[in-house]
C-alpha cells in the first residue's frame, strides 16, 4: 500500500489522506495529488512550507518531488460531508509510520459504493454548488475523466448553479478543471452533460461540434473547438486565464486552418511537426482538403533558407521567396528540383527588389 512520507506522518497529529488521492487509490491508480488533514494548527508545521490555498487555511510541501496539501480540522465528519461529492468524500487513517490501508477506509458519505457503481453524487448538492460553483466544471471533469453517471439532484444542482461561476468564482480556478474535462477520455458524454446544464451559454466554448471533436487527440480538441471562432476563443481567454502555451499553441491552428481556407501558404515556413498532425486530425475530421499538407510532410524540399541567402536575399525577403517556393511545389507548379527551384527564387527575390525600388521613388 502507498506510504505517506515519515516526516509529515511522525509530526501531525490525527493525520488523514482525503479526497482525489483516496478516490484513486481506492480505484487502483496512481494520485495525482494528495490532500490531507491534520487536528495540527498548521502554524505549528516545523516543515518549510508555502501558502497553497487565498484564505490560508491550506498549506502545500513539497517532498521527494511530490507535492502535499495539509489542511487543518476540527471535525472529521463535517469536514468529509462539505466536500464536493461523495466519491471525494472518503479518508484513509495514516499510521505514525505513513502506512496507509484501504481496510480502514473512513466513508460516512457512501463514496464507495458511489465510486463503484460510477455515479456522481454530491450531498448537499444545492449547497454545496451555490456555495462553490466552480464544482461544476470540476463535476464535468469527473465525468470526463473516469465516465460517471450524474446523479438527478446533482444535475439539477449542476443546471442551477452554472450561471454563478463567473459571478462567485476567481477566474485562475476555473481553467485546471476546465482543461481536464476538455481533454479527459470521455470529453463527449461530460460535452453532452455539459450542454443538457446550458455551461455554454455561460462561457464562451462552443459545443456544438463537441461530439465529433472528442475523437480528436485531446491537444488537437482546443484548435478544432475554436475553428472559425477566434472571436470566441479571445472572450474565453478573459473568462478563465488559460496559460500562454494553450493560448499560442490554439491560435497558431487556428491561423494555419485559415490560411489554408483561404488558400495561403505562410503556414509552410511557420508550422512544427506535431502542428502537422494536429492539422491533418482536423481537416479530415471536418471532411476538408487536407491534401497541400500531407504533400508538404512528405516532401524535402530540393532548397533551404541557406540556399535563398545565397542568392542575395535578406530579411523578410527570406520567407517571402521560401513561402512562393513552397506554393509552387505543393501545387504541383514547379518540380521540386534544385536548379528549378533557385531560378524561382532569383525571379521571386528580382520581383521583390523592383517592388521595393518602385516605392522608394514614389
Amino acid at each position: 500500500m502507498k506510504r505517506i512520507p515519515n516526516v509529515l506522518a511522525s509530526s501531525l497529529e490525527n493525520l488523514y489522506l482525503v479526497g482525489g488521492a483516496v478516490r484513486d487509490l481506492m480505484l487502483g491508480l496512481e494520485p495525482k495529488e494528495y490532500d490531507l488533514i491534520t487536528t495540527t494548527p498548521l502554524e505549528k508545521i516545523s516543515l518549510k512550507t508555502f501558502v497553497e490555498s487565498n484564505n490560508g487555511q491550506t498549506v502545500g510541501v513539497y517532498l521527494k518531488g511530490k507535492k502535499y496539501d495539509i489542511s487543518y480540522y476540527s471535525s472529521l465528519m463535517e469536514d468529509l460531508e462539505r466536500r464536493d461529492f461523495t466519491i471525494n468524500s472518503m479518508a484513509l487513517p495514516v499510521k505514525k509510520d505513513g502506512m496507509l490501508s484501504t481496510e480502514e477506509l473512513v466513508d460516512p458519505c457512501g463514496g464507495l459504493s458511489d465510486l463503484k457503481a460510477g455515479i456522481l453524487k454530491s450531498l448537499k448538492p444545492h449547497e454545496n454548488f451555490l456555495s462553490d460553483p466552480v464544482r461544476v466544471v470540476r463535476g464535468l471533469r469527473f465525468i470526463s475523466e473516469y465516465n460517471f453517471n450524474v446523479e438527478h439532484d446533482t444535475m439539477q444542482a449542476m443546471k442551477n448553479a452554472v450561471e454563478s461561476i463567473n459571478k462567485k468564482t476567481a477566474r485562475e480556478r476555473i481553467f485546471p478543471p476546465l482543461k481536464k474535462f476538455i481533454e479527459g477520455p470521455y470529453f463527449r458524454k461530460a460535452a453532452k452533460v455539459a450542454l443538457e446544464i446550458n455551461f455554454n451559454k455561460f462561457f464562451s466554448i462552443p459545443l456544438e461540434n463537441a461530439s465529433m471533436i472528442a475523437s480528436l487527440k485531446p491537444y488537437c480538441r482546443w484548435p478544432a473547438l475554436f475553428r472559425k471562432k477566434r472571436a470566441c476563443f479571445d472572450k474565453f481567454v478573459d473568462e478563465v486565464f488559460p496559460p500562454k502555451r494553450l493560448i499560442r499553441w490554439t491560435n497558431r491552428l487556428v491561423g494555419f486552418l485559415e490560411e489554408l481556407e483561404w488558400t495561403k501558404f505562410e503556414w509552410t515556413v511557420k508550422i512544427t511537426e506535431s502542428e502537422v498532425e494536429c492539422l491533418i486530425s482536423i481537416l479530415k475530421l471536418f471532411n476538408l482538403n487536407s491534401d497541400l499538407v500531407e504533400r508538404y510532410i512528405h516532401l524535402k524540399l530540393a532548397v533551404t533558407p541557406q540556399d535563398i541567402i545565397s542568392i542575395g536575399a535578406n530579411g523578410r525577403e527570406i520567407s517571402i521567396i521560401m513561402i512562393e517556393v513552397w506554393k509552387k511545389v505543393l501545387t504541383l507548379e514547379v518540380s521540386n528540383k534544385r536548379n528549378d527551384l533557385l531560378k524561382l527564387a532569383r525571379e521571386t527575390l528580382k520581383s521583390l527588389q523592383s517592388k521595393h525600388t518602385a516605392m522608394k521613388h514614389r
